[in-house]
Formats: structure tokens, sequence, C-alpha cells
């Protein structure tokens, strides 16, 4: 995964790893037929890859809790929305 050095840090945070994230947990819900799967696999990913990165990028720092914390509340949120509308039955 050391192609990701190649994008700004700023690209990798704010559009390749939540997409990735959000659709993986999207489509997982969408096998299911659980809207709730979405953002807990979401919250799962988004703590698990955004702590990965940040110990892969800066390796002598120490990386806080809340540096990996930063998107625990809007990824879920987003997630849950697109979990619900792949989830929903057309009326």
């Amino acid at each position: 995964m050391q192609w990701l050095n190649i994008f700004d840090i700023t690209i990798v945070q704010l559009i390749i790893i939540p997409t990735v994230i959000i659709t993986f947990a999207v489509f997982f819900a969408k096998i299911t037929g659980r809207i709730f799967i979405g953002p807990l696999l979401t919250l799962i990913f988004s703590l698990e890859i955004n702590y990965w990165y940040f110990s892969m990028s800066f390796p002598g720092a120490d990386v806080s809790a809340m540096l990996v914390a930063t998107w625990a509340i809007l990824f879920p949120l987003l997630s849950l929305y697109f979990s619900w509308i792949a989830v929903a039955k057309p009326s």
C-alpha cells in the first residue's frame, strides 16, 4: 500500500479513504439487507485504516486517538444515509 504515499495526504483523507470505506460498507449492508451494518462497518474500517495510515505515514510520531478518530462520526453518518438508500424498498 505504498502507492498511497504518491498522493497528497488531503486527497487520501478526503477522497480515497472515505470512498473506499463507505462503498464497501454500503455493499455489505445491501448484501445483508440490514441498514445498521453499513455504519458499523464504516466505523470499524475507518478507525483501522486511519490508524494504519497514520502509523505508516508518520512512523516516528505518536499517533493520538483524536487524530485517528477525526472522521469517526462523519463517515458512519454518511454510510447510514447511503445504506438506507441502498437497502430501502422502493414504494
